[in-house]
């Protein structure tokens, strides 16, 4: 709030005459004000006015001791252009600029000049104002120079300060109490409300919605704790109850904790407003989060993580990339299997800053041979494999929560065969990579925010997941396979000084539990710095993979030149971490992507799995099927699915199946029935009318011959023969 000057009202107003003001700490001695007669007697205001021509009678604008000290809220004038300020006694230059920005901003006066105690001038600062006025650097450091004069006065209202002293130390409520005639603090009383809190700055999340940033020191801990209360509960018990669960000491007086509440409101422009409050881990504002909050490289803009991993303890260090390098790296060299776990995990965070989706790795063999060594190599990329290792064992929505705490990151799942049930395998198999979680409802209205994610994951079993599922009478689909490659595992062959493939593994997971963690820092430093290298290598590198698979089949050309491609050009950059060379990064990447292919097979996953489909059905309800020519000791089907209609040589007619259209629809209920008729129909099964019925592409009518006057259609099958099968 502005407070007049002294003597503000007796000013001209007439916006011409030049006004007087005795400024400095002396200014009331040179007045020699009467407060009984309203007179100034003193000799200097008396030689000042024979000086300047003035009348005595007149009285100057005064700014004293007091007033000095109030220099940013003082009204000078509202009309006059002309100002002469003479200085009795002392002022110093940043009173000095407090009050030329306090003119500057709050006043016409154009011309401002200082003089001496007879009125001649000094110094002309109209310039000045005029660049306070125009320049906004010069405005600035005004701004910070009135604001420390500011911070320094005395508070004559109560207010919230840090103090330590004999009645402790944190945040206190001071009461000034000020003597009445002088004006003067004579003495205060102070109540101590909480442990010294900050206010760090103010953010918001996804969502929009507003929070503070808190911060304070506990006792036990070496690091100060950083907490984000969400705006709507601060200043309530909720919010309060937040802090002091992690630590905070805190009065319970309401009228305290009113008082710090409207305390922090008040200075909450003072601090930063661009905190982000974000419960993904992985890229945030151009830095990466790890999943227990530990940030890699420097932010645009500051971060505050939310939510951490079950397994967030696990993230740390131990050993130096060169003690990796030589107990581990230097002995995965050939072994191919375990070199692409390596790939897998330092793909993880590679698929952002290239925008591809995410993906896995299920690595199976029938017995022991390196399954859990290579995972536990692959978990030692981020943190203790023992601790950041997660299972199959799980529910679905638990992995989709640690997908999210780990965003753009790596998942390990240990032994398929592991997994709960079907429906959880076939929930993590397929949800795991659709990268979001469901749509969830808000009690007072409106959705929660959704969970995303991007992931690599690697996975190891006895059995392929396609295997696994059918196992557990789960369903298979066909984007499962292209998404979590089966790769079979190959034993380790290069066991370097090892006299045999257990003393190599022995080493490899005694070694994991000692070197871990800092290789993965030292990766992600390297993606931030050089987005632009790991995008044109990636490039170059999926043209290579595209000339390498021309001749192979759509599907298993995008699974080379997607996910292949990925994994070498992760090899290839990080080579300098690993000391792998080129070559051998190619090889194994080359290696593992014939193995998945003779796994997967040549042609395109989701053709043969309909084919299958329908093959398989018709071969297991053969007895569904009325035969014709009819067989009179055929028993009459309880659930009619159409006719098989036996060959006739004479006639040249091959055995076929009319599928009616509704037991069609129910064996390939999983696919969209136009793409499936297609398929089959490329695939010579499905035979399609030369003159087809408009709506009816892939339909007969059936014979009357068979049927009767009905007029019935149905889907028109022919098996495969043996020699076709071949095929």
């Amino acid at each position: 709030m502005m407070n007049n000057a002294p003597f503000f009202e007796k000013q001209p107003t007439d916006g011409i005459t030049e006004l007087f003001c005795l400024i400095g700490s002396k200014a009331w001695f040179a007045l020699g004000y009467d407060k009984q007669n309203k007179t100034a007697n003193s000799e200097e205001w008396h030689l000042l006015c024979q000086s300047t021509g003035k009348n005595t009678k007149q009285l100057p604008l005064v700014i004293g001791e007091k007033q000095l000290k109030e220099i940013h809220q003082l009204n000078i004038t509202k009309t006059q252009k002309m100002i002469r300020f003479c200085v009795y006694g002392s002022i110093s230059e940043e009173q000095k600029t407090a009050l030329l920005l306090n003119i500057a901003q709050n006043s016409p006066l154009e011309t401002v000049r200082f003089a001496d105690n007879l009125g001649d001038i000094t110094e002309d600062l109209s310039g000045y104002i005029q660049r306070l006025r125009q320049d906004k650097e010069t405005q600035k450091i005004a701004e910070l120079v009135s604001k420390n004069l500011v911070d320094n006065a005395p508070k004559k209202v109560p207010y919230i300060d840090y103090r330590d002293d004999e009645n402790g130390e944190g945040l206190f409520y001071i009461v000034p109490i000020v003597d009445k005639e002088s004006g003067e603090i004579i003495n205060e009383k102070a109540k101590w409300i909480c442990d010294n809190l900050e206010l760090k700055g103010q953010g918001k999340d996804p969502q929009g919605e507003y929070y503070y940033l808190f911060s304070w020191q506990n006792a036990d801990e070496q690091a100060p704790r950083l907490e984000a209360v969400h705006l709507a509960d601060f200043g309530t018990e909720t919010g309060w109850k937040q802090l002091k669960a992690n630590g905070l000491k805190m009065t319970t007086g309401q009228g305290l904790t009113a008082n710090l509440a409207q305390h922090f409101h008040a200075i909450s422009k003072t601090v930063p407003q661009n905190w982000k409050i974000t419960k993904l881990t992985g890229w945030q504002n151009g830095a990466y989060l790890l999943p227990n909050g530990e940030m890699i490289g420097e932010p645009h803009s500051p971060i505050y993580f939310t939510e951490k991993s079950g397994a967030s303890l696990g993230y740390t260090t131990s050993g130096t990339l060169e003690s990796w390098q030589r107990e581990i790296a230097d002995n995965l060299k050939g072994n191919h299997s375990m070199m692409l776990g390596v790939a897998v995990a330092l793909s993880a965070p590679m698929l952002a800053i290239l925008g591809r989706e995410s993906f896995g790795v299920h690595l199976f063999a029938d017995s022991s041979k390196g399954k859990s060594t290579t995972l536990n190599i692959a978990n030692s990329i981020y943190g203790n494999p023992d601790k950041i290792r997660l299972s199959w064992s799980t529910t679905a929505v638990g992995i989709k929560n640690e997908a999210t705490a780990r965003n753009d990151g790596f998942i390990t799942l240990d032994e398929i065969g592991q997994a709960k049930d079907a429906k959880n395998l076939e929930a993590i198999a397929y949800d795991l990579f659709n990268e979001t979680g469901k749509i969830q409802g808000k009690k007072e209205g409106g959705n929660r925010e959704v969970n995303r994610w991007k992931v690599t994951a690697f996975s190891t079993g006895e059995k392929d997941l396609e295997t696994q599922l059918r196992l557990q009478g789960a369903k298979v689909h066909a984007g499962q396979l292209v998404r979590l490659l089966n790769v079979p595992l190959e034993e380790a062959k290069h066991l370097h000084q090892f006299s045999s493939n257990k003393a190599h593994a022995d080493h490899l997971n005694e070694k994991v539990q000692e070197h871990f963690g800092v290789i993965g820092r030292e990766w992600i430093k390297f993606l931030a710095e050089n987005g632009e290298l790991v995008r044109s290598t990636y490039k170059a590198i999926k043209t290579k993979w595209l000339d390498l698979t021309s001749n192979m089949s759509g599907q298993v050309q995008r699974v080379a030149c997607d996910r292949f491609a990925i994994l070498e050009t992760a090899l290839q950059l990080a080579k300098h971490l690993t000391q792998w060379a080129e070559g051998e990064n190619a090889q194994a990447i080359l290696k593992n992507f014939l193995n998945w292919k003779e796994d997967f097979g040549e042609k395109n996953r989701e053709e043969t799995t309909i084919i299958e489909t329908l093959l398989d059905w018709i071969n297991e309800n053969e007895a569904s099927f009325i035969e014709y020519p009819f067989d009179p000791n055929q028993r009459t089907p309880n659930k009619i699915a159409g006719f098989r209609v036996l060959g006739d040589e004479a006639r040249k007619e091959e055995e076929h199946f009319l599928v009616y259209p509704k037991s069609f629809r129910e064996i390939l209920a999983n696919y969209p029935i136009k793409m499936a008729c297609e398929i089959l129909a490329n695939a010579g099964i499905l035979v399609k009318p030369s003159r087809p019925e408009q709506n009816y592409e892939y339909m007969f009518i059936v014979s009357q011959k068979i049927i009767g006057k009905k007029k019935i259609r149905a889907y028109k099958i022919k098996p495969l023969l043996q020699n076709e099968n071949d095929n």
